[in-house]
């Protein structure tokens, strides 16, 4: 009998996303799904600063859903993961697995005995008897705080794995790798803005940026003197829905100023990119996250980058019961699923 499927859980900085998908000869089913916001500071940056408001809202997002799996596979991101490609000499998996210890101590900053280490053979003949690898290491110690938090709601961690990896599986479930093209995936979640970078199906680059929509919702605060709530309010209410027309223009125009600075951080990376690489030209900017949802966010993509931005949609291709589900709201909410749906696609015992 094939595995099931785990629960995903993507705990963010400002929210928490549950899913759970089940695949069948038909296709991938929609299980459950659902957001639930978490107290300000409670991930900061992507370290856990309150444990216990994250396990309780885990246990009540279980029970108020009804999912009865225990399995889960958790996203990591930002300072507490690297990711790089590495050229190696040609070698069999088991001469890499050997090996891989001692060779990533030369890229990785971190003390090698302080986090765990995955690689993947991305290309086995690139040319001169070498191979590109592609090295992800992770810190422990962030590694075992997720796991406690998680043991701590009753729940067993079955793989971690990376949120950019985990955008990477969501988008080629719902829309497969075009031929000859590169493409950027760009999740941008409330602290931190997930950049990868794919040509031919393969990644070629990745980068965690240490800003998001968090930087609107302080914006919003300090220039209207507005609690975390009602900025967030203001923020995801949609431009045109707010009844003051005053609070409405200022709270355009700080999402225009935001949004630029966040375009602004994605091009230099995307510039970054194109001054290492051989035919960078990226065809198409695929948005998710919380964030994607401003339209001065894609309106700044398009403006500065000179390339088509279309949102993802984490849903497209996955089959949902309009009987249990609303799908309009499913697909208000799109957006925000990109990274918990890449990680409900994983299996128990997949390898990070």
């Amino acid at each position: 009998m094939a595995a099931k499927n785990v629960v995903g859980l993507d705990i963010g900085s400002s929210s928490i996303k549950v899913i759970h998908l089940k695949e069948d000869r038909k296709g991938v089913h929609l299980q459950a799904f659902d957001v639930q916001m978490l107290p300000p500071e409670t991930v900061v940056d992507g370290t856990l600063m309150n444990f216990t408001a994250v396990a309780d809202k885990l246990k009540e997002v279980m029970s108020a859903n009804r999912i009865r799996g225990k399995d889960v596979c958790v996203g990591v991101s930002g300072n507490s993961v690297i990711i790089k490609k590495i050229s190696l000499p040609e070698m069999t998996v088991d001469e890499l697995e050997e090996s891989i210890q001692w060779e990533a101590e030369q890229y990785i900053p971190f003390d090698i005995k302080d986090v765990n280490v995955d690689v993947q053979i991305v290309n086995d003949k690139a040319g001169q008897g070498q191979m590109d690898v592609l090295l992800v290491a992770a810190k422990k110690d962030v590694i075992n705080d997720y796991t406690s938090v998680i043991n701590e709601a009753k729940l067993r961690v079955q793989v971690v794995d990376v949120d950019t990896f985990a955008i990477q599986n969501c988008f080629e479930l719902n829309y497969g790798y075009p031929v000859d093209e590169t493409i950027a995936l760009v999740n941008v979640g409330a602290s931190v803005i997930n950049i990868n970078v794919i040509a031919n199906g393969m990644t070629t680059f990745t980068r965690d940026v240490s800003m998001g929509g968090g930087l609107l919702t302080a914006e919003i605060q300090k220039h209207l003197n507005v609690s975390f709530e009602e900025a967030e309010h203001y923020k995801t209410v949609g431009e045109g829905n707010i009844t003051n027309s005053t609070i409405a223009r200022e709270v355009q125009a700080l999402s225009e100023k935001v949004s630029q600075t966040l375009v602004t951080e994605i091009q230099r990376s995307l510039d970054f990119y194109a001054a290492t690489t051989v035919e960078a030209d990226i065809a198409r900017l695929y948005l998710s996250g919380g964030a994607a949802q401003t339209q001065s966010l894609i309106r700044a993509l398009e403006r500065n980058l000179e390339v088509p931005v279309e949102l993802v949609n984490p849903f497209k291709n996955i089959l949902i019961d309009p009987k249990r589900f609303d799908v309009d709201l499913l697909q208000r909410m799109a957006p925000v699923a990109a990274v918990a749906v890449g990680l409900g696609l994983r299996k128990p015992g997949d390898r990070a």
